[in-house]
């Protein structure tokens, strides 16, 4: 069953330019078409304010096309920021997903991420009650 997590509209650069730079987003390629993509940053205020820039990566609005889904794209994606963040001298990967996405969330523990904390969050996405799981991938 798909769970989509965004709407068309909040997708679309219009908005997303409003909290990304172009420079933020790696893109996979399946024959040279685009078929998944993530935004990565080296803060996040927000969700994250305790931790310091420059020390962990943010994985943000993963997502891959419909007609790209079982292909490995997202384990792909997931893989080279890895590795990124190991040339690149950081300690961790950091992420936020709705926590009622267990999918999503199973996804993410098989790539190694841990979940270190629950917080619901009010009056953002346009939701009144935003239930967050925050989740660390341990750089060695």
């Amino acid at each position: 069953m798909d769970q989509p997590l965004w709407k068309v509209e909040d997708v679309v650069w219009k908005e997303l330019s409003k909290s990304y730079n172009i420079n933020d987003f790696y893109v996979a390629f399946i024959d040279g078409n685009p078929s998944g993509c993530m935004a990565v940053l080296n803060t996040d205020p927000f969700f994250w304010p305790d931790i310091a820039k420059g020390d962990s990566f943010f994985i943000h609005k993963l997502a891959v096309k419909k007609d790209s889904r079982r292909t490995g794209v997202a384990d792909t994606l997931m893989d080279y920021i890895k590795e990124t963040g190991k040339q690149r001298g950081i300690h961790a990967i950091r992420l936020d997903c709705h926590a009622f996405r267990p999918k999503l969330r199973a996804f993410y523990e098989r790539h190694g991420f841990v979940c270190v904390d629950e917080k619901v969050f009010h009056d953002i996405y346009n939701v009144p009650a935003y239930n967050t799981a925050f989740y660390v991938y341990r750089i060695s």
